[in-house]
């Protein structure tokens, strides 16, 4: 497994939990934006900030000099991510401030229409928390949304709960995935959500980055007076019949499950846009309420 794949893909459903603490909100941002602007911020961290940034992005198992060999890392994978060959565009727009902060947008907007399609599908059933996989390809497959949806029964947060890394590569494994053909039935939906990170971050064990008498940017300044005053991320996501609109966009297919051929995501469930070669996740989102 490669080592920033499973470190980026670990800070992302860590931050799935903590950010989708309240069952009755949707959640979408994206782990790979949040990851890429922290990571040019461990480039000049030192000490213990530096231990504790890599342990909070994950990538403490993957670098050994202070975020050098992630910040490589990176820059291989936005090179994969960005072949010239390639059917979809993947747009981040990451930035350092000194000083000023960013002004945040409008809350999400929630259509409540439901989109249709009947085809076949790669899907899988995962017994131990009860929950649909669906995977939507994309033009040439080489992007899929996977949408996970649990059973009526089974409340969103359970699946959740139980949702690591290793489980999410497992369940979502080609090896467990059979074709169907299914009817599927899927919100539209738009959603527009801005985070301030701080609270999350300090919760992974990022503190000292945010005090000002203990945070060490030396790496960037020898005045040992620079700390982070704040880390925000804004992330928009539309999805209807003509696709899906983040920072990768083609043909949408939908499905969801109530009785066999069907799957119909009427209630809560989560999805993901991953690259399919890499099974890299580019996007993590929740639909509560569409």
């Amino acid at each position: 497994m490669d080592p920033l794949l499973e470190a980026t893909g670990t800070f992302a459903l860590n931050l799935l939990k903590r950010l989708g603490e309240d069952n009755s909100k949707n959640v979408f941002y994206s782990p790979i934006s949040i990851s890429l602007a922290l990571a040019m911020v461990l480039m000049g961290a030192k000490g213990t900030t530096t231990v504790q940034m890599a342990q909070a992005l994950s990538v403490n198992k993957s670098s050994s000099s202070g975020g050098g060999d992630v910040h490589q890392g990176f820059q291989s994978l936005l090179t994969e991510l960005n072949k010239m060959d390639t059917e979809y565009l993947l747009r981040t727009a990451n930035r350092l401030f000194g000083e000023k902060s960013y002004d945040f947008l409008s809350n999400e907007e929630k259509p409540v229409q439901m989109m249709f399609k009947e085809s076949t599908f790669k899907m899988t059933y995962i017994r131990e928390i009860c929950t649909k996989i669906l995977v939507l390809p994309y033009v040439s497959e080489e992007l899929n949304m996977i949408i996970m949806l649990p059973d009526e029964h089974i409340d969103l947060k359970t699946v959740e709960k139980e949702l690591t890394y290793e489980k999410y590569i497992e369940w979502t494994s080609p090896d467990k995935m059979y074709k169907e053909e299914v009817e599927v039935f899927l919100p539209r939906f738009k959603l527009q959500e801005n985070y301030d990170l701080e609270e999350v971050l300090r919760s992974l064990g990022m503190t000292d980055a945010f005090d000002k008498a203990r945070a060490d940017f030396s790496g960037m300044s020898l005045k040992r007076d620079l700390y982070l005053s704040k880390v925000v991320h804004k992330s928009f996501v539309e999805v209807n019949e003509e696709g899906t609109e983040a920072a990768a966009a083609t043909a949408c297919r939908i499905v969801l499950l109530c009785r066999p051929p069907c799957f119909c995501a009427d209630h809560p469930f989560l999805f993901f846009i991953q690259h399919s070669r890499t099974r890299g996740i580019l996007f993590c989102g929740r639909v509560s309420s569409p």
